[in-house]
């Protein structure tokens, strides 16, 4: 039972995340979260609220047509109000008939706060990529080009 409320948590970030419910992303992360995306971008981990994670991602999430994450192999550990959740994933980012695809696994912690579970620790590590990898640049010009039009 704790085990699929646990699962849960994780697929509504991703779920949030590909459908840009950001409300949905903040309601299952803890007031702090550590964020660790070093294996990605070499920037090291960063502690952020709920407020700040969606803020980040609303810069860059919206300026592809859609996403897609497919998460699998879930491993998790629970340790009384603690949950580590290892996992597998494939995230698919498209622009047009462009695709850059991105190939993880992520470790999330969760901690059990008034009988919900909440995301406080999320590390991707990066395997691999393919496709066209110019589109992360491409969705931060999409997403400029929307702002520009939007002030005129």
């Amino acid at each position: 039972m704790e085990g699929t409320k646990v699962l849960a948590a994780v697929t509504n970030v991703f779920k949030g995340a590909d459908t840009h419910d950001w409300c949905l992303v903040q309601s299952v992360l803890a007031q702090k979260v550590t964020l660790d995306y070093s294996s990605m971008n070499g920037v090291g981990p960063v502690e952020l609220s709920p407020v700040e994670v969606t803020n980040n991602w609303e810069m860059f999430l919206p300026g592809f047509d859609r996403t897609h994450h497919q998460l699998s192999a879930f491993r998790v550990q629970l340790n009384g109000s603690v949950a580590d959740v290892h996992y597998s994933a494939v995230a698919e980012h498209f622009i047009g008939d462009d695709v850059w695809t991105v190939t993880a696994t992520y470790h999330t912690r969760l901690i059990k706060e008034d009988g919900t579970w909440l995301v406080n620790y999320h590390k991707i590590n990066f395997e691999n990529q393919s496709g066209n990898a110019n589109l992360p640049k491409r969705a931060h010009e999409v997403l400029a080009e929307r702002k520009a039009k939007s002030s005129l």
